[in-house]
């Protein structure tokens, strides 16, 4: 399913709030009907988005790729910013059901744990039993009348969205997750009333039985043999998985439940492959603006990219930022579609990644005040401002454009990891353009430019790890006023819950 968006350069153009961010490297300027004016007033709805594991580095990537050094992504366009801490209670590095808990509920938790106090441990390994029940963004949306979304490239049992609605003692009981969120499921979670208004992503499979096949020929997990789908439609659910349903939906349908994959959704570079034809992140979330905006009382609504940080685990740079500039579309899309004087928008990361900008590569050849006296054909011919390139250098006596190299004369790629299973082994490197390491999907990459091609790693690890530092918070709209410093991430649920006045 393929829908035609605005370029962004188009959006930010033709938007009032978009008047204040810097275009063509020309200064920001301040002008007087920009939402600022109003942003310490009430809102009636919010809009959370989550970028998972969308770190400062790769936002900074992504704008590289998608518009260029100076360009502008939507994020950027946002006059309220701040740097927000990912500290779990236990954890310096943290994952994402504590960052999301904490983000969701207001108070810090432990790693694994989702919407559970901090005296709850990971599994409850102490058998002391679990600590109270912490109260969500979306609960409190929910009791005071609004209608709620969750939507996600992710699973929807995963523990992003998970944070939004369930309390488990372990993000990976993902069959008890779902169970949660069923309407007279005796583990109903009775905290969301009449039940979650739109939850769409992937995750089938912990809506089917085990012994059961679903619509694209997965098998399901649920080792009880009920089938959710068939449940979740008796409690009044409309249920959906293509995009012929998708389309067809109207607030008329509510409440409404769509699984679009059996795991995870398709990484957007792949989503055109899939059988379902499914919605792309920009399309879920203004299908879910469309059906929740029906309430007069307003809505609160979570959007997460859950991709980015899969891309980042697999050590895959090509898809975390195919992925990250959807995602800012999808924010953009939304910017558009709601009256940003009574909706509150927040866009964020649960964590970060040990991903880097490395070396001291050049900007593009078009972005330099001066001419080289010599360039390589192969710097002229990168693509995507040569962010997935190797590193190129300008050499401070000569002039002359080289590749950049290592103490042994080796030349490196620009992005690289910490750790991951990018790590090459113990024989040396080689040049990243001959590299015959297997890629992400098992076929040597065409050099690192290739959508296939793992950055390398410094340290050999099958999955690549989360990272410590600060992430950034970014808001507009009615009620973001007072987002600013450093703080910690438990601010995201202070600065929605007073916008919307819960």
């Amino acid at each position: 399913m393929q829908t035609k968006l605005v370029p962004l350069a188009l959006l930010l153009a033709s938007t009032a709030w978009a008047q204040q961010v810097q275009v063509a490297g020309q200064s920001a300027r301040p002008v007087q009907d920009h939402p600022r004016a109003n942003s310490s007033t009430a809102a009636k709805s919010a809009i959370f988005f989550v970028g998972d594991g969308m770190g400062v580095s790769t936002v900074t990537a992504a704008r590289i790729f998608s518009v260029g050094v100076d360009g502008q992504l939507v994020v950027d366009g946002l006059p309220y910013t701040a740097l927000s801490r990912t500290y779990t209670s236990d954890h310096i590095t943290p994952d994402s059901a504590g960052t999301m808990s904490a983000m969701m509920s207001g108070q810090n938790t432990n790693s694994g744990v989702i919407g559970l106090a901090e005296t709850t441990e990971r599994n409850d390994f102490n058998n002391d039993g679990d600590g109270p029940a912490l109260t969500t963004l979306l609960e409190m949306a929910k009791a005071s009348g609004k209608s709620v979304g969750v939507v996600s490239t992710a699973r929807v049992t995963h523990a992003t969205p998970a944070a939004c609605y369930a309390h488990v003692n372990e993000r990976n009981k993902e069959n008890e997750i779902a169970l949660q969120g069923l309407p007279g499921d005796p583990t109903y979670n009775a905290a969301l009333g009449s039940g979650i208004d739109v939850l769409m992503g992937g995750g089938r499979r912990f809506y089917v039985p085990s012994t059961m096949f679903d619509e694209e020929g997965d098998s399901g997990s649920r080792p009880d043999g009920r089938d959710l789908r068939v449940e979740f439609q008796a409690a009044g659910y409309t249920y959906v998985w293509r995009d012929r349903e998708f389309d067809d939906l109207r607030a008329a349908d509510l409440p409404v439940l769509g699984l679009f994959e059996s795991s995870h959704m398709e990484y957007e570079y792949d989503r055109i492959t899939d059988v379902g034809g499914e919605p792309s992140i920009t399309e879920m979330t203004l299908k879910a603006v469309e059906l929740l905006s029906s309430n007069p009382n307003g809505f609160f609504l979570m959007v997460e990219s859950g991709r980015i940080d899969h891309a980042h685990h697999a050590g895959n740079a090509w898809r975390c930022l195919v992925d990250t500039e959807e995602f800012d579309r999808s924010i953009g899309a939304a910017i558009q579609a709601v009256n940003l004087r009574e909706t509150i928008v927040v866009v964020t990361a649960d964590h970060s990644h040990v991903f880097n900008i490395a070396g001291y590569p050049l900007r593009p050849w078009y972005d330099l005040p001066y001419s080289p006296t010599s360039v390589p054909q192969s710097w002229l011919k990168s693509s995507h401002g040569g962010i997935l390139n190797i590193a190129f250098d300008i050499s401070s006596s000569s002039g002359a454009v080289a590749e950049a190299q290592d103490s042994g004369g080796v030349p490196y790629t620009t992005l690289v990891y910490g750790n991951g299973p990018g790590y090459r082994g113990g024989n040396g490197r080689v040049d990243p353009r001959n590299d015959t390491t297997p890629g992400l999907n098992g076929a040597v990459p065409n050099g690192p430019q290739d959508p296939e091609y793992m950055q390398e790693a410094a340290v050999p690890m099958g999955s690549e790890t989360h990272s410590g530092e600060e992430v950034a918070i970014y808001a507009i709209g009615a009620g973001s006023s007072s987002l600013q410093g450093t703080v910690k991430n438990t601010t995201t649920f202070d600065l929605i819950r007073a916008a919307l006045g819960l």
